[in-house]
């Protein structure tokens, strides 16, 4: 029988929260990433943001993937903002381009990721763009997911609500996986 994440996860040893957080959300958009898929793996960390922000503060009115980003991550240091991110998650998740409605109205700058050194020649307009590493942001997200798992060991309260909230979260890593009678 298989063990579900619960199981798997709350161990005698304690709690593997960062084990948890990589299966479900690094690892699928590691594999896509390492697959020159760039695009769909910033999709889908976009999307674990939006998960993760909805595991700590629930289903709030606020905007939770701003907030969460606010609160745990460096975003600034990519030269883009929570806000910027948020209408590119938007644009990408939503119709797979760089123009939200804040976008093309000139409220936000577009976003554009890239993968690689940009050549010191590239003369790029900041202005109205905002240009951010693709692996960075992985890696501002990653170290974002650990200042956050920090806060259950100061704030033990939050993990009835964790859990609570994780049973909500659809994932390939707790998936039932049912064999197909042949």
């Amino acid at each position: 029988m298989a063990v579900d994440y619960f199981g798997r996860y709350f161990t005698d040893e304690g709690f593997k929260f960062t084990d948890l957080i990589n299966d479900d959300f690094f690892q699928p958009v590691r594999l896509l990433f390492q697959n020159r898929h760039y695009v769909s793996a910033s999709k889908l960390l976009f999307v674990a943001i939006d998960s993760i922000g909805f595991i700590e503060y629930g289903d709030e009115r606020d905007n939770t993937f701003i907030k969460w980003l606010d609160t745990y991550s460096d975003i600034a240091k990519l030269g883009i903002t929570s806000a910027e991110l948020w209408e590119h998650r938007n644009s990408l998740l939503h119709m797979s381009n760089l123009n939200s409605r804040k976008v093309k109205s000139g409220r936000t700058r577009m976003l554009v990721g890239y993968v690689g050194d940009m050549p010191a020649e590239v003369n790029l307009d900041t202005d109205k763009t905002g240009y951010y590493e693709i692996p960075r942001l992985i890696k501002t997200i990653g170290e974002a997911c650990g200042n956050w798992c920090l806060t259950y060991d100061k704030e033990r309260d939050k993990i009835h609500k964790f859990v609570e909230r994780y049973d909500l979260i659809a994932s390939d890593a707790r998936m039932l996986e049912i064999p197909l009678k042949r």
